[in-house]
């Protein structure tokens, strides 16, 4: 009786023809796969949801439906991935997979194969973790909390009102002018009723600027208040400002 011997070569052929031919006792995969991903966003703030897709096909580019694929992520080049989320590719092969992006990290999808279908891996893409940057103003004013008020100066030891926002701002990479009457002047304004955490107070008297702070939210302010004091959150104790943006 005749003996028929598989190759890898034909069995593929076999399958690129429309059969899916598996073997009882087959040590490896013998269709090759592809897994794609789709571009994420590039940078996030920290806590962000990102739904992560991509496309797994196989011979002829024709998609794998109801195959499972792991959601996997690393937070640096030397560190080992770990799974997110492992769920099932649709009819067309897709699968979109949600995850919290907590820090910056590399992220990919990884198809690990089976009997039939070789594994495959996607390319990988970094999503960086940033702070919007009217948080990161409002936490580098309270981390001048207690600093001592000081005419003239502009930090890091000790500040004046318009010192501290000029340097709040600039270790946020925002440069602002040197004085309070000057930074009114060259940020653009914002209605009081649509002032934000991060934005900038201008206080005035008789259509002068004499005072300015960063708002914190509710009614209060980062300030360098006055001789004497130090940088804190205080109340805003007056209707007679303005507001202005730098981000």
């Amino acid at each position: 009786m005749p003996t028929t011997t598989w190759t890898r070569s034909a069995v593929v052929a076999a399958v690129g023809a429309g059969a899916l031919l598996g073997f009882s006792g087959t040590s490896s995969a013998i269709v090759p796969t592809e897994q794609s991903i789709d571009a994420p966003p590039a940078s996030v703030a920290p806590g962000a949801k990102v739904t992560f897709t991509g496309t797994l096909t196989g011979t002829g580019e024709q998609p794998l439906s109801g195959e499972p694929v792991d959601l996997e992520w690393r937070t640096g080049p030397d560190q080992p991935w770990s799974v997110s989320r492992t769920v099932e590719t649709n009819a067309d092969g897709v699968a979109s997979i949600s995850a919290n992006i907590e820090r910056t990290s590399h992220w990919r999808i990884n198809y690990r194969g089976d009997e039939i279908h070789d594994p495959s891996l996607s390319a990988e893409r970094t999503v960086e973790a940033h702070k919007p940057v009217s948080q990161r103003i409002l936490d580098v004013a309270a981390g001048q909390s207690g600093k001592p008020y000081s005419y003239g100066s502009t930090g890091p030891d000790s500040f004046d009102c318009s010192g501290f926002t000029k340097y709040v701002h600039g270790k946020v990479g925002i440069q602002l002018p040197r004085t309070s009457g000057d930074q009114q002047s060259t940020v653009p304004a914002v209605a009081k009723g649509d002032k934000l955490p991060g934005d900038l107070l201008f206080f005035t008297d008789g259509g002068s600027v004499y005072h300015a702070g960063v708002y914190a939210g509710g009614n209060q302010m980062w300030a360098a208040p006055e001789s004497g004091d130090v940088v804190r959150k205080q109340e805003i104790y007056t209707d007679s400002y303005t507001v202005g943006r730098a981000w």
